[in-house]
C-alpha cells in the first residue's frame, strides 16, 4: 500500500518532468508505427478478399485515385525542390507498386504466408541503409538476414512449383517496401507528416493509373464492370483509401520523425502478426507446425535486427 502511494504521488512528477523528453517521444513515435502496421495488417486481408471479385490492379487503382484526390489540395501551393518532389512522389511509386505485386503474390499463396514473406522488408531496410550510408552492416545484421531466409524456407515447404510465382512476387513487394521506407525517412526533414501522405498518395494514385491502362490495353474485359461494385466491396475500397493509404502512411511519416529507421522496424514487426490473426478470423487459413516455426524464425530474426537504437537518432537520417 505504502508502495502504491508512493508511486502516485511520484508519477506525476516524473510524467511532467518527462514531457516532450526523449522518452515520450520515442513512445508515441513507436506507438504511431504499430498503429499503421495493424491497419495493414488488417488491408492484406481485405486487399485478398477484394481480389476474388475485382481485377487487382482496377481494386488498388480505386483505392489510391481516391486518396490521391481526397489529398491532392495538400500539395496545392506546395513549394519543394525537383529532387524532393521526385523523391516524394517516388515513394508513393514504390508503395503502389508493392501492393499491386503483393495482391499478386496473394492470387496464388495464402494471405498469412505472403505477409510473412513480405515481412522481409524489415530485414532488407537496415541493408538499404547499410549501403546508403556506406557501413558495412554488423554480424548482427548478416545473422538476421540468415535466420530470416531459413524462416521463408521452413514458411514455403508445402507450396508447389506453381506456387513459385507467388513467393517472387511477394519478395519484391517486400523490396518495393524498403525503398519506401528509407525514402520516407530521408523525406520527414523536408516535409510534413501531412505533406509527405499527400506526395505518397497521389504518387501511388499515378502509378495505379498507368498500370490499369497498360492492363486495359492487353486485356479490355478488365473493364467490365467497372464501378458496378456492391457494398461491401465499396466498403473495402473506402476503408483502403482512407484507412490503409492516407491514415497509415500519415502515421508512418509522423512516426518516422520521432525514431530511427530500425525501431520503426521494430513496431513494423506486428503487421504480419496482424495479417495472420486476421487471416485466421476472417478467411479461416490455418498453419502447419513446421510453417509455425518458419514464421516464429522470421519474426525472430526481425526482433533481432530491430533493437532500438541508443545513439542520437540524428546520426540515422538518411540523405537521398
Amino acid at each position: 500500500m505504502i508502495t502504491a502511494i508512493s508511486l502516485l504521488r511520484t508519477a506525476p512528477k516524473w510524467i511532467r518532468a518527462n514531457t516532450g523528453s526523449h522518452l515520450w517521444t520515442w513512445f508515441f513515435g513507436m506507438l504511431s508505427i504499430m498503429l499503421a502496421a495493424a491497419i495493414w495488417g488488417y488491408s492484406n486481408v481485405v486487399i485478398r478478399q477484394g481480389e476474388t471479385a475485382i481485377s487487382p490492379s482496377v481494386f488498388l487503382w480505386a483505392r489510391f485515385a481516391i486518396a490521391g484526390i481526397v489529398m491532392s489540395p495538400v500539395l496545392a501551393r506546395l513549394k519543394l525542390r525537383l529532387r524532393d518532389w521526385c523523391l516524394g512522389l517516388g515513394t508513393g511509386v514504390l508503395l503502389g507498386l508493392s501492393v499491386l505485386v503483393q495482391a499478386w503474390a496473394m492470387m496464388t499463396v495464402p494471405v498469412d504466408e505472403v505477409a510473412f514473406i513480405m515481412a522481409l522488408y524489415v530485414v532488407f531496410t537496415p541493408l538499404g541503409v547499410s549501403w546508403l550510408q556506406k557501413k558495412w552492416p554488423s554480424p548482427l545484421v548478416w545473422s538476421a538476414v540468415g535466420v530470416s531466409f531459413a524462416g521463408v524456407a521452413l514458411l514455403i515447404g508445402r507450396l508447389t512449383l506453381n506456387l513459385h510465382i507467388g513467393l517472387f512476387w511477394a519478395l519484391l513487394a517486400a523490396m518495393g517496401a524498403s525503398g519506401q521506407i528509407i525514402g520516407t525517412t530521408s523525406m520527414t526533414n523536408r516535409v510534413t507528416s501531412v505533406q509527405l501522405a499527400g506526395l505518397q498518395s497521389v504518387g501511388a494514385g499515378f502509378t495505379m493509373t498507368l498500370a490499369v491502362m497498360i492492363q486495359g490495353v492487353l486485356h479490355p474485359s478488365v473493364y467490365e464492370k467497372m464501378f458496378h461494385w456492391s457494398y461491401t466491396q465499396w466498403f473495402w475500397i473506402g476503408y483502403l483509401a482512407i484507412f490503409a493509404t492516407i491514415i497509415a502512411v500519415f502515421l508512418q511519416a509522423w512516426g518516422q520523425t520521432r525514431i530511427s529507421a530500425t525501431e520503426a522496424a521494430l513496431a513494423f514487426n506486428m503487421e504480419p502478426v496482424w495479417t495472420a490473426v486476421f487471416a485466421w478470423l476472417i478467411l479461416l487459413q490455418g498453419m502447419t507446425y513446421l510453417q509455425m516455426i518458419g514464421a516464429a524464425l522470421i519474426i525472430s530474426s526481425l526482433t533481432l535486427i530491430s533493437k532500438p537504437a541508443k545513439k542520437n537518432r540524428q546520426t540515422s537520417r538518411i540523405s537521398l
